[in-house]
């Protein structure tokens, strides 16, 4: 039952005590006697008590409706309107509607020199053309051979083309430290490539270079410690030393390219698929000076170079420019 329903009940109800009551207070006129009397008085209170409290029940009621109102107001008042729905056309429609024409694009302005404006057009697709006819045509190759003289007592002697680029490689060597030496005591790699120095010796050493493009410094460990290695990325020769045992030496050969070859036995050497143009023919050997010259190279021909090797100058110092104390 909601309030309503109690209100509209309880009113009615205070009508029919309030028409008891009157009407109890005419039938006191007419009482038989005062006993009767006595009870309808007690009647009529107690109607009349029924009264006030249905009177202060329905002003609760009505109290309790005025806030439940007031509330359902405010929450209205807080709620955004509702957006007014946008008119659309039906799919049908906007298919059956045909696309807007494209905008027409004028046409370019002639240029006034025309005669000169087609001579460098001309002059530019020729420029292009010959670009890609560059590209496209393999390029010419030569050859270079020749002879070294290579000190005595060389282990190993070789010969590479210094001014011709290439990528660098990504290659791992090995030089390991054993018996306070280095093995082997030479090598040649390819720019980029890393060499490992594994100490092999209960004792420490210290692995260094202070050749230029190339110096490092790998400090010292033992046997127990891991190997430490140096990518090498600048051609040319590196001089490898221990800062703590001076008859420790390697050399190493960083070549820019692929374009070397080892020389024979006898001497002489062959290096094919060189660039055609000037080319700067390098030497080298562990225990010799580096020594360049200058060919032209031809294409399909082979150009002769003769190569003279010196010995280098003998000692060296520690990583700090030093004598090397006794040890």
């Amino acid at each position: 039952m909601n309030n309503r329903t109690h209100l509209s009940i309880s009113r009615n109800f205070i009508l029919a005590a309030i028409v008891s009551t009157q009407a109890f207070g005419g039938m006191t006129a007419h009482a038989e006697s005062p006993s009767e009397m006595e009870d309808m008085r007690r009647e009529v209170r107690q109607l009349r008590q029924q009264v006030q409290l249905l009177r202060a029940a329905i002003s609760e009621a009505a109290d309790f409706d005025y806030q439940k109102a007031a509330a359902l107001s405010r929450a209205l008042k807080a709620v955004p309107p509702a957006p007014e729905p946008v008119a659309t056309k039906p799919r049908e429609e906007a298919a059956e509607k045909p696309a807007a024409a494209p905008t027409p694009v004028a046409a370019p302005t002639p240029v006034a020199s025309a005669p000169a404006a087609a001579s460098t057009s001309k002059s530019g697709r020729r420029s292009s053309e010959a670009n890609k006819r560059s590209q496209e045509a393999p390029q010419a190759l030569g050859t270079v051979h020749g002879k070294v003289s290579v000190p005595k007592g060389e282990p190993i002697a070789y010969v590479y083309v210094e001014n011709v680029s290439a990528p660098p490689v990504k290659e791992q060597r090995v030089i390991q430290q054993v018996g306070k030496k280095f093995v082997p005591a030479w090598a040649v790699v390819q720019r980029g490539t890393s060499i490992s120095f594994p100490n092999k010796d209960n004792i420490y050493h210290n692995v260094f270079s202070l050749s230029s493009g190339n110096s490092f410094d790998l400090g010292l460990y033992n046997s127990a410690g891991e190997a430490k290695s140096y990518t090498f990325n600048e051609a040319g020769e590196v001089e490898i030393y221990c800062n703590i045992h001076p008859q420790m030496a390697a050399s190493t050969l960083v070549v820019p390219n692929r374009l070397y070859a080892k020389v024979k036995p006898d001497g002489t050497f062959e290096i094919a698929g060189v660039p055609v143009g000037k080319r700067k023919i390098v030497g080298w050997a562990p225990g010799s000076r580096l020594t360049a010259t200058w060919v032209e190279v031809d294409a399909g021909d082979a150009a002769q170079v003769e190569i003279k090797l010196e010995p280098k100058a003998s000692g060296h110092t520690n990583k700090s420019g030093q004598q090397y104390g006794s040890y």
